[in-house]
């Protein structure tokens, strides 16, 4: 890492976003959709709804019979069709959704008729056409109902469903890779050895992969060898992205940058001024890109929340960037050095004069502290410099995926 061509973390963010690539489209099952971006216009194959239907459960009836005492003649259930046209002097019971019979003027609410067995009282003042959605009311055939870059919601889901729809186009997730080096790590499921410690960075990545919409993405480890590191990515080639953690920087046994020069990567950059995870890593082959992620825990974590994310949201048809929440720090800061300092922090919503958030700030004894940073919900971001930011100062910070506000 030059220091000279290091990167500030906006510029390293622009650079992960423009060598992402936006999946091809792929055609799946509506009913695997939800969450993914479309890729095609959704339009209204027919009227909805395609008849006169009921809009609560009452009484078909005519306006001139307001205020009478009618016969109940019939009874629509939902589903079911009343044959026959509906004359003066008569009603039908109806269902909410069933359609109404012909020659109906009204529906009235169910509430405001009396009903003694198979005798009707109607109320004395009827509106024409109350209580009944007619034909195309809701959406007319031809209308486009959802825009390519849409995401699919379950209200989506539930609007193609309803004109049929089993199949759509949509942006796919990319495939995901996690390589994990170092001969530190004790082999999963077995106890370290002296001087190992457990593999943590692996289950926290596939985790945070898997609340990006990728379901299962692929995992292994490598010792610290160019030879062994380079065999885990040409296993990992077909794959879309790829994630190493570890041996990003340039100590003996950082063998990562070297690995990458054999297996025909393209550096894009190595190095970025933040605090934590300097050593931050990109490269591409053809269109696959490659994060190299530090070891440390924190490290890799503020990487895969600020730049893979970033990438994985532009390959699915997303928007790549993270809006910034506003608010006021619950205690005095003073950053050191001249990097961007991104902190794990707990943002819950203070109620007040003026109600805002207010961010603690957890700061751990090192980067590859994990255990006060488990409560974050945010990553507060600091400018370099070495003010002091006094209690109450306005902050800038941004939620972790996956947790709802306050969580």
């Amino acid at each position: 890492m030059d220091k000279e061509t290091m990167l500030n973390p906006e510029e390293a963010l622009n650079r992960v976003v423009q060598s992402a690539n936006l999946l091809p489209p792929r055609t799946i099952a509506l009913r695997d959709a939800c969450g993914l971006t479309l890729a095609e216009a959704i339009v209204a194959a027919a009227d909805c709804p395609p008849f006169r239907r009921a809009m609560m459960d009452g009484y078909a009836v005519r306006v001139a019979d307001a205020g009478r005492t009618l016969p109940v003649v019939g009874e629509i259930p939902a589903g079911s069709v009343w044959d026959g046209e509906l004359a003066i002097g008569q009603c039908v019971e109806i269902m909410t959704g069933a359609p109404c019979p012909a020659g109906t003027e009204a529906v009235v609410q169910k509430e405001r008729v009396r009903r003694r067995g198979n005798q009707a009282t109607l109320p004395v003042s009827i509106e024409p056409e109350q209580n009944i959605a007619p034909p195309g009311s809701d959406c007319r055939a031809g209308q486009r109902i959802l825009d390519p870059g849409a995401t699919v919601t379950p209200l989506a889901i539930a609007a193609m469903a309803s004109f049929g729809i089993a199949a759509v186009q949509v942006v796919p997730r990319p495939t995901l890779g996690i390589i994990t080096t170092g001969g530190e790590l004790a082999a999963e499921g077995r106890p370290p050895r002296q001087g190992q410690i457990r593999n943590s960075n692996g289950p926290m990545l596939r985790a945070m992969a898997q609340l990006q919409g990728i379901q299962d993405p692929r995992q292994l480890h490598a010792a610290d060898c160019p030879e062994l590191i380079l065999q885990a990515l040409e296993s990992m080639a077909r794959l879309d992205i790829v994630l190493l953690t570890g041996g990003v920087s340039v100590g003996t046994y950082d063998m990562v940058p070297e690995a990458l020069i054999q297996y025909g990567a393209e550096p894009i950059f190595h190095g970025v001024k933040q605090k934590p995870g300097k050593p931050l890593l990109l490269a591409r082959k053809n269109r696959q890109l490659i994060f190299g992620l530090p070891g440390n825990p924190l490290a890799c974590h503020l990487g895969f929340h600020r730049y893979v994310a970033a990438a994985i949201r532009k390959a699915s048809g997303r928007a790549a960037m993270m809006p910034r929440s506003r608010g006021e720090l619950a205690q005095a800061m003073r950053p050191k050095g001249g990097r961007t300092h991104f902190i794990p922090g707990r943002a819950e919503y203070a109620t007040g004069a003026p109600a805002s958030w207010r961010v603690e700030v957890l700061p751990g004894v090192s980067s590859s502290d994990i255990f006060r940073g488990c409560r974050a919900n945010c990553y507060i971001e600091l400018p370099p410099g070495e003010q002091t930011l006094e209690a109450g100062s306005t902050c800038f910070f941004t939620w972790f995926d996956g947790l709802p506000w306050g969580a």
